[in-house]
């Protein structure tokens, strides 16, 4: 067999892979489960078919993720409707995040090793990844491909697969994607801008300092141009600005949620990777340049997520740590073989690296085993119990239960996330989701929301739990103008007093 046919087979097993792992995983877009529904998956799915139908996000449905993100939703609304659309887009990028990652552990490893890589890679997500579609997971490859660019430049310099200009232009272009949907997820490319920062200043290669500086503004402007352009001609630049800027940073830094040892526990890959890279051996330029990069990486990445809340699949953006350090032990375990354990000539101690390996291992294995099984088995009930049939009916005997030509005057104050998704239908109001968050950190939105209540007066209202809304005034003005009609496992369905 020739070199270009196993190739092409061997990414092709890769690609199959990925999408397996997709298919079992991820419970709120699979065809496998196809009662379960996850609300943030549901409402960045309304994104995107909001879009498709002329709605512009921020002006017309108000959050605080960038467009970027709504935007590739929208991409998979577009091609196939409903969840199909979500799969596709999700099978897209785990192709290219595995197939990226594959070529990247192929750089240091034979295939036995990369099919590890590969392997553990899937072990550790799988226990993080939720219940999927979130900008996390679907914007992996920007991540993965910095990474790849990084160790192809620290190994093999000038005759790297991309040269500087384009390695900078494609950085640049992934920086500007994550900073238009969720900038603090931009870690890897981050580090790696650093890490051959300093590997050029070394060199004092100053104009390849301008020259990649100019092409990674350049990526960031192709980026760039397209969206704001898009919000000009919408009348929504200033809400765009607003939403995806000011108000995501006020997010990101309310700590609602007070650090725990839950949250130390989730940064295990960091902690692992921290230990393993002090421990790194320093010896030829390329190995230094590598422990260097696996420490700036882990550094940021470790950063990057004490800010906002520890949701359990904010700690997937740090699977580009857990490929490098699995990419670095392996190849030294592969050293150690062939070299039978020797000490080198660098005076490093393989004693240390041992148990630095043995240590950064155990901890992943320890650490995420049980969210592994517990995932496992939460799949398995979803798949053979119907879990999540009962929400989905409610979710359709609250929508019938409003004449037909009234179903598009609904008002939304909370959640209706699923209840969208399921009749496919779009709200009527700008602050269908997480209203009461949004009240605290921002009082005009109140305001805004109170005169619509009583200047409008909608006949109908939905709410998950009025009982439990996180503002007296709202609530108490619900109760005291409206009759609950319905009350069930989807939504609670308010009538205006006649």
């Amino acid at each position: 067999m020739n070199i270009r046919k196993q190739t092409i087979i061997e990414y092709f097993i890769v690609a199959v892979s990925g999408i397996l792992y997709i298919l079992q995983c991820s419970s709120w877009t699979s065809p496998l489960y196809p009662y379960a529904y996850g609300y943030d998956s549901s409402w960045y799915a309304l994104m995107g078919r909001a879009i498709t139908e002329g709605f512009v996000p921020y002006r017309d449905y108000f959050d605080l993720k960038g467009p970027a993100f709504f935007f590739y939703e929208a991409l998979g609304q577009l091609i196939i409707r409903n969840r199909p659309g979500i799969f596709l887009i999700q099978c897209i990028s785990i192709v290219f995040t595995v197939l990226i990652l594959w070529k990247t552990a192929r750089l240091f490893l034979n295939r036995i090793f990369s099919a590890a890589v590969l392997l553990s890679f899937y072990f550790t997500a799988y226990a993080l990844i939720w219940g999927g579609n979130t900008v996390e997971e679907l914007f992996q490859p920007f991540s993965f491909v910095a990474v790849y660019l990084t160790l192809d430049h620290i190994k093999n310099r000038e005759k790297a697969f991309f040269p500087k200009d384009r390695a900078a232009l494609i950085m640049g272009i992934g920086f500007g994607i994550y900073l238009y949907s969720k900038v603090t997820i931009a870690a890897a490319i981050i580090s790696s801008v650093l890490t051959v920062l300093i590997t050029l200043i070394r060199e004092r290669d100053y104009e390849a300092i301008k020259c990649c500086a100019l092409n990674f503004l350049k990526g960031l402007v192709i980026v760039s141009v397209p969206i704001f352009i898009y919000f000009i001609v919408n009348g929504a630049l200033k809400d765009f600005l607003y939403c995806a800027f000011l108000f995501a940073f006020r997010r990101s830094t309310d700590y609602y949620e007070p650090f725990s040892l839950g949250w130390e526990r989730n940064l295990l890959i960091c902690y692992a990777a921290l230990i393993y890279g002090i421990c790194m051996k320093n010896g030829d330029r390329c190995e230094g340049e590598r422990k260097m990069y696996l420490l700036i990486l882990t550094v940021i990445q470790y950063l990057s997520l004490h800010f906002g809340t520890p949701y359990l699949y904010y700690f997937l953006t740090q699977m580009p740590v857990f490929a490098v350090m699995m990419i670095y032990i392996l190849k030294d375990a592969g050293e150690r073989i062939t070299d039978d354990t020797k000490t080198d000539g660098s005076g490093s101690r393989p004693d240390i690296r041992i148990f630095a390996t043995f240590l950064a291992i155990t901890t992943i294995i320890v650490g995420y085993l049980d969210l592994n099984v517990d995932k496992f088995k939460e799949n398995i009930m979803i798949f053979n119990e119907e879990t999540g049939k009962s929400q989905v009916l409610a979710c359709r005997e609250i929508y019938e239960l409003v004449p037909e030509w009234e179903r598009n005057a609904i008002y939304n104050l909370e959640s209706g996330m699923i209840y969208y998704e399921v009749n496919q239908t779009l709200p009527t109001n700008k602050y269908p989701v997480n209203l009461p968050y949004f009240l605290h950190l921002d009082p005009r939105i109140k305001t805004e929301v109170m005169n619509k209540l009583r200047f409008e007066t909608p006949k109908w209202i939905i709410c998950e739990r009025m009982w439990e809304f996180d503002d007296e005034d709202i609530k108490d003005y619900v109760f005291s103008n409206y009759e609950l009609v319905a009350d069930n496992e989807g939504e609670e369905l308010y009538r205006l007093f006649e």
